[in-house]
């Protein structure tokens, strides 16, 4: 940790001799880019300040006591991270060794961000922040990092937040894009059909097809990164407790090792509880969870070795609504036979399953009818019923819930982790723009009025899958992949989360829309009829994902380069559309920090000059043609998040723009 990480005030002393009197001057940085420093040694630090806050009083006995017994003098600055404050030391040649000329004492939060729950939430979360630069801590209440292939189904819509993050190539690499059913009868295969229709990726959409990896491995992933940026998950560390403040929120917090238990207390900025169903953030902050439990469809799920069938398909045998049981290759297949099972029907004994392990391996294997399957070890094994809740609020305060602490749904459908990831990467660089002091309140308030609309619908989605899925799958038609009458075990190219939108949102500006609108306000709705479905081919509306584009000729340097690579989850980029002169849109910018935005002029296929860009930091030509059809506007602002945040015409639409989500 830096102090950059921590600075929000300061008081300068300085001591008239050995331990004499210490003459102190308090000031606050109220500003949100770096500044430096004199150059002198008494300041030669780079500080990053937040919010303003209160300065402390200095005085020579405090100063005599961190001397003595509370710092480490390094060459050139020292930081000691005291239970409330952060106090940052430079050694002075124009004192003796003993004596320390006393630069910062910072009261400041302990941590910008504290991330409660290390699944695939916290974890994106924690990443986003971390990336962003903003001090973050992450904590899970369980002692070591659970096993289990749940939530393996990962959307091409997660894989391209996922290659924004850094971690996509890691995660295709120990992944798989095998998604096809054998179903079999008697014993023998029946028939073999696409789970998800088999697409090719385009230019605009590189990601198509579903990876399947287990949350275990894609949480490994995840953890490493973010050990990358200098966050490590706190293990057996659990929230008990939290007060509220006007700037910060006060978190009580359990650490349990060997055998005891030690609380402690810390502050943040913001807590973002990513604990799951049963975690105790959305309780604490008394946030409904209303729904229903499925009590009905009882569902055994677990992780187990299984030999003698093929790890090149997912295997189905029997019918709903008869006994039914589905068995999954997964990652750890090849060199360890670990398959994940779903099993379920009226003649199961769940409770009986549980327990008898070899009760429930003769009943799959009364079911299969296969000879050659054998189911080794159970690696886990548990009973599965379906949740469908949502909370009122993902919101209250300084606090904010995402991921299944907000929402819970069928698993049928593989929507809950991506949903969740999406949770994460909506909200995360909102928090980093707000604790460096940069954004408008609209700004988190657009966090509940996002995504709250996207988790109803693919509420209802998920929950008409489940229908179909454990009703009668025989009767159904064979209908092509996408229909709303898919077969039961076919899921809908919808579900891959490419056409999630945000057009309503209250921080998008599409200048077309509000034209659209003043002329015929029923057509204007609808576009948002749906938040899930965007038509592939359609006009691009702000609030949509923002569409790749290859075949980028960087006319400064000769390389070749693609949108998806000048995106960044630290950046908002402006696509300035033009063949001429692109500096009355860059004007409303030229007050940001260095790095705050990236402006990108983007030159059609027969305009290869780089003249006339002044002021912009990438000019590209569309080589391969494929950004301004797929844009078709004079200026497009994305969001770190990668979503479009304004289609406008010029300078007047972004400064409207940014008006709504910075302060500067």
């Amino acid at each position: 940790m830096t102090p950059s990480d921590y600075v929000s005030g300061a008081v300068s002393a300085r001591s008239s001799s050995r331990f004499g009197e210490v003459q102190a001057v308090s000031r606050c940085f109220t500003g949100a880019s770096p500044r430096r420093g004199p150059a002198s040694p008494t300041a030669a630090i780079d500080a990053q300040p937040a919010a303003p806050s209160t300065c402390a009083p200095v005085d020579h006995a405090d100063v005599c006591k961190v001397h003595a017994s509370r710092c480490r003098v390094l060459d050139r600055h020292d930081v000691y991270k005291w239970p409330s404050m952060i106090v940052i030391f430079c050694k002075s040649a124009r004192y003796t060794s003993l004596t320390l000329k006393l630069v910062f004492l910072v009261m400041s939060p302990n941590v910008d961000v504290l991330v409660v729950g290390a699944g695939p939430t916290g974890l994106a979360a924690a990443l986003t922040l971390a990336k962003n630069g903003v001090p973050v801590r992450i904590i899970e209440k369980l002692p070591q990092h659970p096993l289990g292939q749940r939530g393996a189904g990962i959307m091409p819509r997660t894989l391209e937040v996922y290659y924004f993050l850094g971690v996509l190539e890691d995660v295709k690499k120990q992944g798989t894009f095998k998604t096809e059913m054998k179903e079999w009868k008697d014993g023998v295969p029946v028939k073999t059909h696409p789970i998800m229709a088999v697409l090719e990726p385009t230019p605009i959409f590189p990601e198509r097809q579903a990876c399947i990896l287990g949350q275990d491995a894609a949480c490994c992933i995840l953890r490493e990164h973010l050990k990358a940026q200098g966050v490590e998950v706190e293990l057996a560390t659990e929230l008990v407790r939290l007060e509220q403040h006007e700037d910060s929120v006060t978190a009580a917090i359990v650490r349990r090792q060997n055998s005891k238990e030690v609380e402690d207390t810390l502050t943040a900025k913001y807590i973002l509880g990513a604990d799951g169903a049963r975690g105790v953030v959305r309780k604490i902050l008394n946030l409904s969870f209303l729904g229903e439990t499925r009590d009905a469809v009882n569902i055994i799920i677990g992780d187990a070795e299984v030999y003698g069938l093929d790890q090149d398909h997912w295997h189905k045998f029997g019918d709903s609504p008869d006994d039914v049981a589905v068995l999954r290759p997964t990652n750890r297949s090849a060199k360890e036979n670990i398959f994940f099972y779903a099993v379920f029907g009226p003649n199961l004994d769940h409770d009986k399953a549980l327990k008898d392990h070899e009760y429930f391996r003769q009943f799959v294997y009364d079911l299969a009818k296969v000879p050659e399957l054998k189911i080794g070890k159970f690696e886990t094994i548990s009973n599965y019923r379906p949740n469908i809740r949502v909370a009122n609020s993902f919101r209250h305060g300084r606090v904010f819930i995402a991921g299944d602490a907000a929402h819970v749904h069928s698993a049928t459908g593989g929507q809950g982790m991506n949903s969740s990831i999406m949770d994460a990467f909506n909200l995360g660089w909102k928090l980093a723009l707000t604790c460096k002091g940069l954004a408008t309140p609209a700004l988190l308030d657009s966090y509940d009025a996002e995504r709250l609309p996207v988790i109803k619908e693919m509420l209802q989605r998920t929950t008409a899958i489940l229908n179909r899925t454990v009703a009668s799958a025989k009767d159904q038609p064979a209908s092509t992949p996408g229909k709303d009458n898919e077969p039961a075990w076919t899921r809908s190219t919808q579900l891959n989360q490419l056409g999630v939108h945000y057009r309503w949102s209250p921080i998008v500006v599409d200048e077309a829309v509000a034209e659209l609108e003043s002329k015929d306000k029923g057509k204007a709705e609808e576009l948002t009829a749906s938040t899930y479905v965007v038509e592939e081919g359609g006009r691009l509306h702000a609030g949509d994902r923002a569409p790749d584009a290859p075949g980028l000729l960087d006319l400064n340097t000769g390389s070749v380069t693609r949108l998806f690579d000048v995106f960044g989850p630290e950046h908002h980029t402006v696509l300035i559309f033009t063949d001429g002169e692109a500096a009355s849109a860059l004007a409303p910018l030229a007050r940001f920090p260095a790095g705050l935005v990236r402006t990108v002029a983007i030159r059609s296929q027969n305009v290869p000059s780089a003249e006339a860009a002044a002021g912009v930091d990438l000019v590209l030509q569309d080589k391969d043609g494929y950004a301004y059809p797929g844009y078709g506007a004079h200026v497009a602002v994305v969001r770190p998040d990668g979503v479009v945040g304004a289609l406008v015409g010029g300078a007047e639409g972004v400064e409207k723009y940014f008006a709504g989500i910075l302060v500067l």
